[in-house]
């Protein structure tokens, strides 16, 4: 089994490989630079192939660098794993270039920093394969009465421009929290985020709402006992109904599952970490709803020939080891395909061995 390495403090992309395999002469396009990403183009330049990364964002890295607090997973690590990819391996990074999807531009997180939009084609146009990494950057929103107030905020939409503003002071602005009562619906290791980072930013106080039980929760009861350590409000068992406010936030009304009442809750403002939605390119036209269900006859290869699809574009939000692992998969079955296309043998493909044991 191949997988990421932290070595000396780099989240080293290459797996180990301290030389470069001879150059072929094939070329993959990868898009999106998070860790399904980065896995895939390091396995393939270590085996010789000339890789392209695309990503809209001005840094690789997804959302380990534009969204997880540095806490959790220093930048400067990721940063280093990225040059060692470029100046060892010879992967080449086009930031700041958006590969144009079925959604209007700007519905997603990070849209704006793109200065470049390119089409799908053009990269099946110039590379043998092409593999969608492009992960999960539109949240979830709630669909409550006063959903829309100002102080309303997705975690994206909150966690977000607080890494990406050292990179575009005039188009990010910080969420203002400094002194406020802040809300936070979800139990996740977002929602868990959004709670650090609201402390961080100086919050008068913050509370976290989960509908069921901090033994349920997704980030795990450490972590729940941790921020409840730090001050945080834990309230289990409660549902957001309603949200008032005159143009902005002043309430949040829960609903108690235990009692069944309604509960008044003061907030300035509210952070829904209810989950990421993918947002690939083409989502009907590559068939990525048949690639989920494992209806093809080549893993990980969508609708289109020689264009795959790794990470949480495909599974949904995971945590970095699964993305690692589905990049690293999408890999294996892409090198595969180009070996026995070359061949006209793609009728000999073994679908189950493709499939990486963990």
């Amino acid at each position: 089994m191949v997988s990421l390495s932290v070595h000396s403090g780099v989240m080293n992309f290459g797996f180990l490989q301290t030389d470069s395999a001879p150059a072929i002469e094939r070329s993959v396009g990868i898009i999106g630079a998070g860790p399904s990403g980065l896995a895939a183009a390091g396995l393939l330049a270590s085996q010789g192939y000339e890789v392209h990364v695309y990503d809209k964002l001005p840094k690789p890295g997804g959302l380990m660098v534009f969204g997880i607090p540095s806490h959790r997973i220093p930048v400067d690590r990721i940063n280093r794993g990225v040059r060692d990819l470029e100046r060892r391996l010879g992967v080449t990074f086009r930031t700041n270039t958006k590969i144009c999807c079925s959604a209007p531009m700007h519905e997603e997180e990070g849209d704006h920093f793109a200065a470049d939009i390119l089409s799908l084609s053009d990269l099946t146009d110039n590379h043998d394969a092409v593999v969608v990494c492009s992960g999960s950057w539109k949240s979830r929103r709630l669909t409550i009465e006063g959903s829309s107030l100002d102080g309303v905020y997705s975690s994206l939409q909150f966690l977000f421009p607080i890494r990406a503003i050292k990179y575009a002071h005039s188009n990010v602005s910080m969420p203002d929290v400094s002194g406020k009562k802040v809300v936070v619906i979800g139990a996740g290791h977002s929602a868990v985020d959004v709670v650090d980072s609201a402390r961080t930013l100086g919050a008068e106080s913050i509370s976290l709402v989960y509908r069921r039980t901090a033994a349920e929760a997704p980030c795990g009861k450490f972590e729940i006992d941790r921020i409840q350590e730090m001050g945080v409000s834990w309230l289990e068992k409660r549902s957001p109904e309603v949200i008032q406010g005159v143009n902005r936030v002043e309430k949040l009304i829960v609903r108690n599952s235990l009692t069944d009442e309604l509960e008044e809750m003061e907030a300035d403002v509210v952070v829904s970490a209810i989950g990421e939605i993918p947002t690939p390119p083409f989502q009907k036209e590559l068939g990525l709803e048949n690639v989920r269900k494992g209806d093809v006859r080549w893993l990980n290869m969508t609708a289109m020939d020689n264009v795959f699809v790794a990470g949480d574009v495909l599974t949904g939000p995971s945590k970095i080891g699964k993305a690692v692992y589905s990049g690293l998969r999408a890999v294996r079955s892409l090198t595969n395909w180009l070996d026995l296309k070359a061949q006209s043998r793609e009728n000999e493909y073994n679908f189950e061995a493709d499939k990486i044991s963990r």
